[in-house]
């Protein structure tokens, strides 16, 4: 098999785009919710050069087995902000992911309403066997996104 399914996953939130876009961005702010159930991002191996060209990097760590270590590295290949970014990442510690094949990460933000926005996700390609597990794997990062966003609007009290 080839490694030919691109993954979209959609979401809509209730935050302004750049509120959006920082969370994404932001190591301060991507460590506190990147990871599926289970995973954490440790927040001292995220470092992003928020521009073209620039280099991101971060590790996911299972948390009830500290020993598997999911590592992305990336280079950032378009980056228009609040628009848009696109990294070709390399990643290595997941068995369903060849570290020699690049993957690429395209995730779009479009204001919607007043100050609304939907984020579209594009990764691949995967192989077709696996495609469906990252699907889900985005959704429920989404949705600690939307946890996140919450969170932090309580603490700033907006």
């Amino acid at each position: 098999m080839a490694a030919n399914v691109m993954v979209v996953v959609e979401r809509q939130y209730d935050y302004p785009r750049p509120e959006v876009f920082r969370a994404w961005t932001a190591p301060e702010e991507m460590a506190q919710w990147r990871g599926s159930p289970g995973w954490h991002v440790e927040p001292d191996t995220v470092t992003s050069d928020l521009r073209l060209g620039g280099r991101h990097h971060h590790v996911k760590v299972r948390d009830n087995d500290p020993t598997t270590r999911v590592t992305t590295n990336a280079v950032f290949i378009e980056y228009f902000e609040p628009d848009v970014f696109v990294a070709r990442q390399r990643i290595t510690g997941d068995p369903d992911i060849d570290p020699d094949v690049p993957l690429e990460l395209r995730v779009e933000f479009t204001k919607t309403g007043r100050d609304h926005t939907l984020v579209r996700v594009v990764q691949g390609p995967f192989e077709p066997e696996v495609a469906g597990y990252h699907s889900k794997g985005w959704e429920l990062e989404l949705d600690r996104l939307e946890d996140y966003l919450a969170r932090r609007r309580t603490r700033e009290g907006a």
